[in-house]
């Protein structure tokens, strides 16, 4: 996945937790999305759709608060007020900014394309989980809380719709029967040339969870032939393996590994690969030790469903994987606008709402300041 789209994809997180699990704006909003239609400076265009800088300051202000949100848990409790932080996140403010208005637009286009809907279950959860919020804290309240992130009622609706119609394209792209997900055929064909199942003997020269040596190269390298000449003279594999392994995984997976390139030490998959089923290598070093390898059949039937996920990844790649395509084959075109709109002014951009929002509570931030300074000098005067 894109950092682009992992940025997009977390902040829908990072609002919906901060947000107590609400979705929608007010009470009498039913979900659907309606472009702002403000009048506002277009600063982009992505596909022919515009972008007006209401939208696109509001998604820069809500990049602005995840970092703050972010750096708050590491003891910067205002990162926008340090001077030398600021400067340096907010050069990176209009591509994220940027980044949020093309996801937004090309899931809605893509959305829209294929003719989708959000499901039943899926509006009736959102509304429901949007109503508790209001009740529990005031619609007053709830829209000066969404106003720090950018957004008026109308903007944050949009933008948790676009989350909804992610979820849809995921749905019919990856979902059961899903455009994108391989045959059972496939499947199997790219388990059988990708993967492989080997049971290994290890004899360590390093403790597995302290990394501290516990034997000699040459102690370990010994130790491990004397096992393998007792192999090579006909004893049972598997009673030795339970018998001398130091492999810690070894009580979890007492049939053996299944594993794919890039999964195990380099030595360990190039030794195995190297055999052919039921044949035991030679020793075989890797920084853990000295492995004695068996590779074995892979059961491809019977781990199937266990690897289901991961192999159709591996075929197929995953929503986000398209998500990235559709946002690098996007045609995006920016303005002067888009130019104008820093992390010092954006507030100036925001939709007039949201900045009366703000306004109205740096006002009573002030007075409340004035307030305590004055109440300060008094008890110092006496």
């Amino acid at each position: 996945m894109s950092k682009m789209v992992q940025r997009a994809v977390a902040l829908v997180v990072m609002l919906v937790v901060v947000m107590g699990g609400t979705i929608w704006g007010t009470a009498s909003m039913t979900i659907r999305y309606q472009p702002l239609n403000s009048g506002a400076p277009v600063v982009m265009t992505v596909n022919g759709d515009e972008v007006g800088a209401d939208e696109y300051a509001g998604y820069m202000l809500y990049n602005m608060a995840y970092y703050a949100n972010m750096y708050a848990q590491f003891g910067m409790s205002d990162v926008w007020n340090d001077e030398y932080a600021a400067a340096t996140l907010g050069s990176s403010m209009p591509q994220a900014a940027k980044d949020q208005s093309v996801y937004a637009r090309v899931v809605l286009q893509k959305f829209q394309e294929l003719g989708l809907k959000p499901t039943y279950a899926q509006e009736k959860q959102m509304t429901q989980l949007r109503q508790d919020t209001i009740d529990s804290m005031g619609y007053d309240a709830f829209v000066k809380q969404i106003a720090g992130f950018g957004f008026s009622d109308q903007s944050y609706s949009n933008f948790m719709y676009i989350s909804l119609c992610y979820n849809a394209l995921n749905e019919y792209y990856f979902g059961e029967n899903g455009a994108s997900v391989p045959s059972d055929e496939d499947l199997r064909q790219y388990f059988a040339d990708n993967y492989i199942a080997a049971k290994h003997i290890l004899i360590s020269t390093v403790d597995s969870t302290t990394g501290e040596t516990i034997r000699t190269d040459e102690e370990a390298k010994t130790e491990a032939q004397k096992i393998l000449d007792r192999i090579n003279a006909g004893e049972d594999y598997d009673e030795l393996m339970n018998a001398y392994s130091e492999d810690p995984g070894l009580a979890g997976n007492p049939d053996g590994y299944i594993f794919t390139n890039g999964d195990m030490v380099a030595e360990f998959y190039d030794g195995a690969k190297a055999l052919g089923e039921d044949e035991v290598s030679g020793l075989i070093k890797s920084p853990y030790g000295y492995h004695i390898i068996k590779r074995v059949p892979l059961d491809i039937e019977g781990q199937l469903e266990n690897y289901r996920s991961l192999l159709t990844t591996a075929v197929a790649g995953t929503m986000d994987d398209l998500l990235t395509q559709w946002m690098e084959e996007a045609d995006v075109q920016t303005t002067e606008v888009y130019d104008e709109i820093t992390y010092q002014n954006v507030r100036d951009y925001l939709p007039a709402e949201v900045q009366e929002v703000l306004n109205t509570q740096d006002a009573a931030s002030d007075a409340s300041a004035t307030d305590d300074a004055a109440a300060e000098t008094a008890d110092t005067a006496e």
